[in-house]
């Protein structure tokens, strides 16, 4: 009887009181407010009411439903395929559509749709990739930004690959936590050709800076990243740095020096193709015929071999410390390297080496001073 009269007063009533009127349904079904037998006669006026002629009623069905899990998918799923001013808020939000529900929404809907579709947390793979279809630079940054979830890696992988040249975008890939390593050097090296290609750098550094100035960018991008590397990310990151031609001694030096054994172990398995466990084993031994064979193996010149075992014998022995202090440890392995560079017999091959030895020795350094300023600041 309760959808009946409902029809009947919608015969008379003005929006207004029909807006009125689909509010108090909307909310005594969302709410559960009704016998079970009245919220069925509800949920019936409601859908009657989908074919109102003022978008406002609608709307104000889907301001109450949009985020309810309470209510019919029926309703749910005619309100998301309205005009957009009733459409996008159950778009975003409603739990009850599904992946075919929101990839058809994606394939017919508007940009605003898509938009507030790319805004819904955990995102599945297939509607991410059909919102990254689009190439709707709007829709893709709004889906880029979408903190709410971790997105698919396939989906920030093409997302890295089409808009990498996006500043937009770029920047909001950047700021996730969700973005694999090599997907963030990639992005980071972008961004270093950006800035290097405008106008004001080019004008203000000359050819010949700028091009030093792309190398330290390039570096500067890799050795922010090396500390972060999580275990998962090793393997990608290696192989990323492989496959772009930048699996280099510098790359090898830095990571020692820095402590992460783990990256060098990685990379001289994968440049040798010696089997990644037996790496690891002569790694962590670091005897000097062993090491010696490895790395030449991997193609590392045979002047970086002394160094190289030098600090991966200071971070092994480091290693067995109750109150070890990463900076420190860093610290000293920089002593100990750039001293034993000095004792070499520094002819030209050398000449590169002491120019990054030097230049990692100032950063080290650098970050030494800044983390017991921190430390002293906190106690």
């Amino acid at each position: 009887m309760l959808a009946q009269h409902f029809v009947k007063w919608c015969e008379t009533a003005n929006t207004a009181e029909r807006c009125s009127g689909v509010a108090l349904l909307a909310d005594a079904v969302v709410g559960r407010k009704f016998l079970p037998t009245e919220i069925r006669q509800a949920e019936a006026a409601l859908i009657f009411a989908l074919d109102d002629p003022s978008p406002r009623v609608r709307r104000t069905i889907a301001d109450y439903v949009e985020a309810s899990d309470l209510v019919s998918r029926q309703l749910v799923r005619t309100l998301a395929n309205d005009v957009d001013e009733v459409a996008v808020g159950v778009a975003e939000k409603s739990p009850l559509l599904s992946p075919d529900d929101l990839v058809a929404l994606v394939r017919q809907g508007s940009t605003a749709l898509r938009v507030a579709i790319a805004r819904r947390p955990n995102l599945d793979e297939r509607t991410a990739q059909a919102l990254v279809a689009t190439s709707d630079a709007e829709v893709c940054l709004e889906l880029a930004g979408n903190a709410d979830g971790d997105l698919p890696s396939e989906t920030l992988r093409t997302l890295a690959a089409e808009f990498a040249d996006h500043p937009r975008i770029r920047n909001a890939l950047l700021q996730r936590d969700d973005l694999p390593a090599a997907m963030r050097h990639a992005l980071l090296l972008r961004l270093g050709d950006a800035l290097c290609g405008s106008d004001f750098v080019r004008n203000a550094t000359g050819a010949v800076r700028l091009a030093h100035l792309r190398e330290d960018v390039a570096e500067q991008a890799t050795a922010s990243l090396i500390d972060l590397l999580t275990p998962e990310d090793l393997a990608p990151f290696v192989e990323h740095l492989r496959a772009s031609g930048q699996l280099n001694t510098a790359v090898l030096v830095r990571a020692v020096c820095s402590g992460r054994i783990d990256l060098f172990a990685s990379s001289l398995a994968r440049l040798s193709a010696v089997p990644a466990m037996r790496v690891r084993a002569i790694v962590a031994e670091a005897r000097e015929p062993a090491f010696a064979a490895l790395t030449s193996a991997a193609g590392l010149p045979l002047a970086v071999v002394p160094l190289l075992l030098s600090a991966v014998r200071v971070w092994r022995d480091m290693a067995w410390s109750d109150d070890l202090d990463r900076a420190d440890v860093a610290a000293t392995v920089m002593e100990r390297v750039v001293l034993s560079y000095r004792r070499a017999d520094n002819g030209p091959q050398f000449e590169e080496l002491g120019v990054l030895l030097h230049r990692l020795a100032s950063e080290t350094q650098r970050m030494t001073t800044r983390h017991r300023t921190a430390h002293y600041l906190a106690a």
